[in-house]
């Protein structure tokens, strides 16, 4: 089994996992129209997975104002709601290989389970 797309209220409270080189325009290619969600900053483009494992992903983008080009991959426990027990690398590597995105397109990586 390989991702699949899922509403993007199942991804509450999360992880920084890391910054990727993505545009909306060729997320949208892959994935279909973002969903639109909201926090105190305002509206972002938001595409939501299920990888094999279980684990949710997140792709975001500030909608208005975004301070660089680029997506925040995101991820998080659906079971639990929490980042609890997310290891971040292990994330990143099955986010990659079942995108397929490509390594070199990783500008950020964050530190694990902060």
């Amino acid at each position: 089994m390989t991702m699949e797309r899922v509403d993007a209220s199942l991804l509450r409270r999360n992880v920084q996992v890391a910054y990727l080189d993505l545009s909306t325009e060729e997320a949208i290619r892959r994935w279909g129209e973002p969903e639109i969600t909201w926090d105190d900053l305002g509206p972002w483009n938001t595409f939501v997975f299920r990888l094999a494992d279980g684990t949710l992903a997140g792709l975001v983008r500030e909608v208005e104002n975004a301070p660089k080009p680029g997506y925040f991959l995101l991820a998080g426990n659906e079971e639990s709601g929490t980042p609890e027990g997310i290891d971040t690398t292990e994330a990143l590597a099955a986010f990659l290989s079942e995108a397929p995105f490509e390594e070199e397109r990783v500008l950020e990586r964050y530190p694990l389970n902060r």
